[in-house]
């Protein structure tokens, strides 16, 4: 009997050891086996796209027919897809120079000045963050309806401008956060101008911070959809040249502009990243 009751309780033993063991090894990958889960989740898609773009055959499918360059090469042809591509670059360009230029005096103003109602200003500037897209997008084709405005590319470029300086401020605004202003006055005591100060002082040490909010400023509206497809007229940006592309018919041609659009959003974003680490 005694001896049952031995063996019972090393059952026992072994299983709550063994239990213990499965749960500190859960403890220690848990987080790992989840970021790996997110990762598949988000970028399987992406995957997919940049994948199928390589494909000979017509219909994105498995398996494979093939290895083909022959979607970029269409895609070099297509005079739409083409002009698409250009006019998202011209819109992100104005954008990105208006916008950052206005988004750092924004962060120069809210950061270093003290003045009444700057809490109403941080708020107003900053909204634009929080409303979504599809509202803004609405409000500022009414706007523009009801100014009789027409809709070309210079109103895709007020429009964005609307929601990416609120991002370039955010930006700046954490480097110069960062920023000892004991620095700009050492240099005035020691006789140097207000443009001396900005130039070999101020604009050096925020430099980081201001590329970074110009590129992410760029990769906003290059990529944009909602506001473009409101504010827009003839001339297509190239995610609504994507968007009428896939109501029209499915097409190779768009796994491939999808890839070149994605490659460029990445890279963007890295510079960005870069710069402002």
């Amino acid at each position: 009997m005694s001896t049952q009751t031995d063996t019972t309780e090393g059952a026992s033993g072994d299983d709550r050891r063994a239990l213990a063991a499965v749960g500190r090894w859960v403890s220690a990958h848990w987080l790992g086996g989840w970021t790996v889960l997110v990762m598949l989740f988000l970028y399987t898609p992406i995957i997919v796209i940049v994948v199928f773009s390589f494909e000979e055959g017509a219909f994105s499918n498995l398996p494979w027919d093939g290895f083909t360059l022959t979607w970029y090469r269409q895609l070099l042809s297509n005079s739409q897809a083409m002009n698409s591509i250009v006019n998202s670059l011209y819109v992100a360009f104005f954008v990105t120079t208006v916008g950052t230029i206005l988004g750092t005096l924004g962060a120069v103003a809210l950061v270093r000045r003290n003045f009444r109602l700057k809490g109403i200003y941080r708020t107003l500037v900053l909204a634009p963050m929080t409303i979504p897209g599809l509202i803004l997008g609405v409000a500022i084709l009414m706007m523009f309806n009801y100014l009789e405005v027409t809709r070309t590319l210079r109103t895709v470029i007020i429009a964005q401008l609307v929601f990416v300086v609120p991002f370039v401020v955010v930006t700046v605004s954490s480097r110069l956060r960062g920023f000892d202003p004991l620095l700009e006055e050492a240099a005035r005591d020691l006789g140097a101008s207000r443009w001396t100060v900005f130039r070999r002082i101020t604009l050096p040490l925020l430099a980081p911070g201001i590329i970074s909010g110009a590129l992410f400023a760029f990769s906003l509206s290059f990529d944009d959809f909602l506001i473009a497809f409101f504010t827009s007229g003839v001339q297509n940006t190239l995610p609504v040249f994507i968007f009428s592309t896939i109501n029209r018919a499915t097409s190779p041609i768009v796994n491939s502009i999808s890839t070149l659009a994605f490659v460029i959003s990445m890279t963007v974003i890295a510079a960005s990243q870069y710069f402002q680490d």
